[in-house]
């Protein structure tokens, strides 16, 4: 008696290797190395008359119910894949699912097919659309292949088919954060919400904020789930905890984000009386003396002015900490740090430095001598540098970067990735020399040279902040001579302008 052949569409249609097969590549890094989730290639533009169709979503959900349907068709797996290149994904990612659901296809051919584009889609739109299916009809065992969802380009939709297909869904969120960076895991702890997993708990108050600038999107239901009050009551904390309570209060406080939560948080004040008395307790180090200088920023900042006018609770916390990050130890602790041989060390104290007015160029100086390539760095030196400094920091970045080596000529690149770590030291220092008209033409120049767009748009924002009068006579030909090079047609049109201008 024979036995019925396996649903299997095989290997990848064209033969090369999976976003899925790239994602297990990145999730083999060895810890500690910096996991970069980006894709591998880019996805072509989508065909403008496909995606305004109404008839799109029929479409595609028509060829799904053939292969689901059928024996396994690779012709029409190909067609499929072809349609689903052509429309951009969120517009029709809602009016797909509801087509879907009206035909009401068999569970676990849709698992097979969703599992199947998952792993072996070449285009996102290809994964996407598997992911969607594993939503519908996923079960457990499709937790790995959701997994997916570490690289940004698929959180949205495998933390949506994560909360739909597993039995446990916070366990499955949690798993998929402790892997996640950036917008990532801001889609996966977001939706953590109502969680009672003592270890999920303290994850969230011990590791959640990595000192990420997002970590503030999702930092008010870290707070609120891992119970942030609760665990600073406790009498005594590990460093682990009480470091990791230091940055999600950090991201409680973040001035400069989407807007600090610390105020919607209904146990702030307990929360904060408890990380004053750890902190002090333990005596100031420069980890935690940022989180109380990031606290008191915020304590002092307009937005909350009105909660500390009103209530006598939130001036006297006000008082306290305004007082302690005043206090001579603690300004010790920052020019003590700024003699650190640790680059780890010295970044903290420059950091602290930054927010308590202290000086702190000369050791930033003396530190790029030793360590061009420290992006940080060379950003605490150029960021809101006063013209009294500026020289001496655009002479350092002139000597120490190899000017010639970024004139590669101009291409299409934005410059992401670990590849092009010094073109973007670059960017940080030209996208800040508008404010400092007549230095840094050497790298201006430079920059309208290198094969990032980021850097030429950077070029030219520069040259548009500076009066005539500092701009270089030979600027408006140079300026020529890239427009007649610049692949990006926009920059091509600025550049002519400005040279126009000059």
């Amino acid at each position: 008696m024979s036995h019925p052949q396996p649903w299997d569409l095989g290997g990848t249609l064209s033969g090369q290797p999976s976003l899925y097969s790239h994602a297990l590549t990145v999730g083999r890094q060895q810890s500690g190395q910096p996991r970069h989730r980006r894709l591998p290639q880019k996805a072509p533009q989508p065909s403008r008359r496909a995606n305004r169709s109404k008839n799109t979503a029929a479409r595609i959900a028509a060829i799904a119910a053939r292969l689901t349907n059928s024996d396994a068709d690779r012709p029409a797996a190909s067609v499929l894949d072809k349609q689903l290149r052509r429309i951009v994904w969120r517009d029709h990612e809602r009016a797909l699912e509801a087509t879907l659901r009206r035909r009401f296809l068999p569970s676990d051919r849709m698992r097979q097919l969703g599992r199947w584009f998952a792993t072996h889609g070449e285009h996102p739109n290809a994964v996407r659309f598997g992911i969607l299916l594993l939503g519908m009809a996923g079960t457990d065992g499709d937790s790995d292949v959701l997994k997916l969802g570490a690289f940004w380009a698929f959180s949205t939709e495998a933390c949506e088919a994560l909360v739909r297909s597993q039995a446990d869904p916070h366990r499955a969120l949690f798993e998929l954060a402790r892997q996640a960076e950036g917008w990532a895991r801001v889609d996966a702890v977001g939706r953590l919400e109502g969680a009672s997993d003592p270890e999920i708990r303290e994850w969230l108050i011990r590791e959640s904020c990595t000192g990420d600038v997002l970590d503030s999107y999702f930092a008010l239901t870290a707070a609120r789930v891992g119970d942030l009050a609760g665990v600073l009551a406790r009498k005594a904390l590990n460093e682990e905890t009480l470091d990791g309570a230091g940055r999600l209060l950090e991201a409680l406080t973040d001035v400069d984000g989407p807007g600090p939560a610390l105020a919607s948080y209904e146990d702030a004040v307990r929360a904060l009386n408890g990380y004053l008395f750890h902190s002090t307790a333990r005596g100031i180090t420069l980890r935690r003396l940022l989180s109380l200088l990031s606290i008191n920023r915020f304590l002092n900042d307009s937005r909350v002015s009105t909660i500390c006018r009103d209530n006598h609770e939130w001036r006297r916390m006000r008082y306290r900490f305004t007082r302690l990050v005043a206090d001579p130890a603690s300004r010790k602790v920052v020019l003590v740090g700024l003699t650190d041989e640790e680059p780890s060390t010295l970044r903290l104290a420059a950091w602290a430095a930054k927010l308590m007015n202290i000086p702190a160029r000369p050791a930033l100086l003396r530190r790029v001598e030793s360590e061009p390539y420290d992006s940080t760095v060379w950003f605490l030196l150029i960021d809101d540098c006063p013209s009294e400094d500026i020289s001496a920091v655009v002479e350092a970045a002139a000597r120490l970067l190899p000017l010639q080596e970024l004139r590669t000529g101009p291409t299409t690149e934005l410059g992401l990735g670990t590849e092009y770590e010094v073109d973007q030291i670059l960017d940080i220092i030209v996208s800040r020399l508008d404010d400092h008209p007549g230095h840094g033409w050497e790298l201006i120049e430079t920059a309208l040279n290198n094969r990032t767009s980021r850097n030429r748009r950077m070029a030219l924002q520069a040259l548009k902040g500076w009066p005539t009068k500092f701009v270089p006579s030979t600027a408006r030909q140079i300026l020529l001579a890239a427009a007649a090079r610049e692949p990006v047609p926009e920059v091509t049109k600025e550049m002519t302008q400005e040279a126009r201008r000059l």
